[in-house]
This record gives C-alpha cells, structure tokens and sequence, in this order.
C-alpha cells in the first residue's frame, strides 16, 4: 500500500471524527473561516464565486460557501468523507457544483475539475499536509495556480513541525529522547512524519511555506496566518465551550495578532492566502 494510498484509507476508516474534528478544533475552523471570508470581500462585494475546495473533506467550508450562492466544486481523496458532504448538503438543502472523488496530485489531468483559469478561489487545506516529496508540492500548487482566474485567489494549510514537538513534550517527554536517533534528527531536518504504519504527513516552518511559494512564479504570497495564533497546542480548549458571544470575541482578539511573525510558530497550522498576478 502506498503513502497515498494509506491516507486514503485512514480518512475513509475517520470521516466521521474527521467531520467533528473541527468541532473540537473551533479556533481553527473560526480563524480559517474568517480568512475565507475576507478573500471573498477583497475579490468583490456580493458576487457569486467559481471556488474550488481541494481536499475539502466532509465539505465543512464547501457548504457554508455554497450557501452564500457560491459554485462550489468539492474533491477529496476519500469517498467516505465525500458521502457525509453529500448527506449533509442533501439534509441541508445545499447544491454543491460537484463532488469528485481524486488525488490533488491527479486533477490537472480531469476535466470535471481542473480548467485553465477558471476559479475566483480555491482552497487546498488538506493535501499538502501528505504529500512528503517537495516537489509535489509545487505541482499542486502550481496546478491550484493555473486553474485560478488572474487576480484569484489561492488560500493554502499546512501543519507546522513545532506543533507536534508541542504535542509529544505534552504527552510524552521522554519520546524525543527515546526516538531521537532513529526518528527525530531526520524529523527536525526535513519534517517528513513517517513512522511504522501510521499515514505519513509532512509538517513545515514558516520559512519553508514562503519559499515554496516563492517557486511558483503565477502566485504573490500575501499573507501568512497562524490559525490558532498565539493559543496552539490545545491553549484554546477554555473558550471552546464559550457562548457565542464571548467565543467570537476572542476570535477577534486572536485574529488581531495572527499574522504576527514572531507568533507564527505557535499555532498547530498555518494558512497561505497567495493571489495568481498573471
């Protein structure tokens, strides 16, 4: 079985904690749905948008974008996630554009997805997060940049390597010492997170993300948003169960400082909004 393969497994085995997992991680959907948002509002004022949500999942940013009366294509790698975005959008009365089943690595190769210059907006907040080769993580990038519009709008997540040392000095201490030779000094080089049978995924720097992007010559990368800002590693847990009054406020609070350099490490994952310029 390959690495794609088992993550393709594994999201069918959790579509539904997958579909709760943002239930449970509310600052990062809040934080990552704002950021939408204001793509939106900067791409013009009540218009209906071309989107693409690659890797979009159970279609948790899908449906609420195709509510707003937004064509809304939604792939993913996982057919179980697909059908609980289809249950869900049937439920709710919601008409999504498509739903299709593919590897991001594949979709500049199906019609049903990918056209040259055709979306005002594409989110790909999943995929990268497994792909372990850099280089296929410019091909995503520079197929999420051909299929944009000029002057569209890419918004893209990674998870950061620092959360994870976060998580196991939490959980496990001893871990890094007990793993460091056979795991963790290749880890801290090249953040690629392969071990036994578990779904392999890579995790970044910030310094990595903007020099990715750097290579995909269409896109200008504007802004870099720490989703949980300065509240990652589970800080954010105590506001979970806040009203939701109270809660939005310190979505203000932590969206006020999330683009700040020296804090971008302290979030779990980290959000690209890059615009296509050619």
């Amino acid at each position: 079985m390959t690495d794609i393969q088992r993550v393709a497994t594994w999201y069918d085995q959790n579509a539904g904690q997958e579909h709760d997992r943002l239930n449970t991680c509310r600052l990062e959907f809040s934080i990552s749905w704002r950021v939408i948002t204001q793509c939106l509002d900067k791409l013009g004022a009540n218009k209906a948008f071309e989107i693409l949500d690659l890797g979009g999942g159970t279609g948790r940013y899908a449906l609420k974008l195709a509510k707003l009366g937004n064509s809304v294509t939604l792939v993913d790698i996982s057919d179980q996630e697909l059908e609980i975005a289809r249950e869900t959008a049937t439920k709710g009365q919601v008409a999504l554009n498509a739903v299709i089943q593919a590897d991001a690595r594949d979709i500049r190769h199906n019609p049903a997805i990918f056209q040259e210059k055709k979306y005002d907006l594409v989110l790909c907040q999943g995929p990268l997060y497994h792909l372990l080769k850099e280089a296929e993580r410019r091909d995503v990038l520079s197929t999420c940049a051909a299929s944009l519009k000029p002057g569209g709008t890419l918004v893209a997540a990674f998870v950061l390597q620092y959360a994870h040392l976060r998580d196991i000095a939490q959980r496990d201490p001893m871990r890094l010492l007990a793993e460091y030779d056979n795991f963790y000094a290749k880890y801290l080089g090249d953040g690629e997170y392969t071990r036994n049978q578990l779904v392999s995924s890579y995790h970044a720097s910030p310094a990595e993300v903007r020099e990715i992007f750097k290579s995909i010559p269409e896109l200008q990368l504007e802004r870099l948003i720490a989703c949980e800002g300065f509240l990652g590693g589970g800080l954010s847990s105590k506001i979970n169960g806040l009203d939701e009054i109270a809660y939005e406020k310190w979505v203000d609070v932590v969206l006020r400082f999330a683009e700040d350099p020296s804090i971008l490490g302290n979030a779990d994952h980290l959000l690209a909004v890059a615009r296509r310029t050619t």
